[in-house]
């Protein structure tokens, strides 16, 4: 909405001086209704008369003072203001103004719904297709389980292997075909995509050393067997809800078990 300003010397100048307060009050009132209605200026009489119950003699003293102009437009009869054009926006600035920013808010939604969509394509594609994983690692058939080759009983036995680090969760972790007739089989009633968010969410904001995992296809299928085990409690009352049901009765949750059981209650709701 437009502004009717009104400059701070306004008070020391010679006009309204001259025109006094009771006047001076019609002024700002007559003022902010032509900004609100955007006349340039022009107060027909019946607006000023609802203004002011003495507006004959206001508004007189205003045209006396050089205030105000006695003007006629589109048959009414009113005032407008003296130099209005100089002072205050015109009609056709604030139009423009507002038409500018519907434009401008009208883009800023178009990127927006373009921006959700791109988000919830990405996700699609994460779900829907993934390399493989690898097959896992098949013993050698050309050894024996006394660690000597076949057809050479001198030879050394091998160094033992040694033991694999776990890592944080990749961050391009998605579920494959595999993964999918696994979960159809093991889990039928978790909602496979979003109790992936979850275990990506989860294991992605976790720290520390119990953040890294061998086999995240491993954990996972874990994940989901646990899952679904709450999925057949829901009827039972004793489900945990939110997030928690995923780290209560787990091996890495501190508070599971011995003197602190009690706190671990308090910290899920108080569903064991």
């Amino acid at each position: 909405m437009p502004w009717f300003k009104v400059d701070d010397g306004l008070h020391a100048h010679m006009k309204a001086v001259r025109a006094g307060v009771p006047a001076m009050g019609l002024w700002v009132l007559a003022g902010s209704w032509s900004s609100n209605q955007l006349t340039d200026g022009w107060v027909p009489d019946y607006i000023v008369a609802r203004l002011d119950p003495d507006y004959r003699e206001h508004a007189a003293t205003l045209v006396r003072a050089g205030l105000w102009i006695e003007d006629e437009w589109d048959g009414d009869k009113g005032w407008r203001f003296h130099q209005w054009e100089e002072h205050q926006p015109s009609s056709e600035s604030v139009l423009a103004k507002r038409e500018a920013a519907r434009e401008r808010m009208r883009r800023i939604r178009e990127q927006r719904a373009s921006s959700s969509q791109d988000v919830r394509a990405n996700v699609r594609e994460n779900f829907a297709g993934s390399a493989p994983n690898p097959d896992p690692t098949r013993p050698d058939p050309t050894r024996t389980s006394y660690g000597s080759s076949v057809g050479h009983p001198d030879a050394s036995p091998p160094a033992p292997p040694k033991p694999r680090r776990g890592t944080r969760i990749p961050k391009d972790f998605a579920i494959d075909t595999g993964m999918r007739a696994w979960a159809r089989e093991n889990a039928p009633n978790v909602d496979l995509p979003v109790e992936t968010a979850n275990f990506i969410d989860h294991w992605t904001a976790k720290s520390g050393q119990d953040a890294t995992k061998v086999n995240w296809n491993a954990a996972w299928q874990m994940w989901m067997r646990k899952a679904q085990q709450w999925s057949g409690q829901r009827t039972t009352g004793t489900r945990t809800s939110g997030a928690n049901r995923h780290v209560d009765r787990r091996n890495d949750n501190p508070f599971a078990g011995g003197a602190n059981a009690t706190i671990a209650s308090q910290h899920t709701g108080g569903a064991r």
